[in-house]
């Protein structure tokens, strides 16, 4: 029931429906640590597990792309060693999923 829930949260589990049969495991809102930090370094709004491919998707529910990016470069690089990580953008205004890629320097 999407009742009661803000915008971003309905654009979330949007996402969800539209992505849920890729995947072994989707989990939504994942708050992730850098040991030995007892500090959240962040949150990921969903990610889609297939074996050690991880597939990480943030939502905006008007336009945030710039910021997603920022977000998902920060999880990629805190992350990244842990498994394979493919990130995206959602954009809950125009219902579109986007690819984020990152340059290397």
């Amino acid at each position: 029931m999407s009742h009661g829930k803000n915008k971003h949260d309905q654009a979330l589990d949007e996402l969800e429906l539209l992505v849920r049969d890729q995947y072994q495991i989707v989990m939504k809102n994942v708050v992730y640590r850098m040991p030995p930090s007892r500090n959240d370094a962040g949150e990921l709004d969903l990610v889609g597990i297939n074996g050690d491919c991880w597939d990480i998707y943030e939502v905006k529910s008007n336009d945030g792309y710039d910021k997603a990016v920022s977000q998902m470069e920060r999880a990629h690089l805190l992350l990244g060693d842990c498994a394979e990580i493919r990130t995206f953008y959602y954009s809950g205004k125009e219902k579109k999923i986007v690819p984020i890629h990152y340059h290397k320097d």
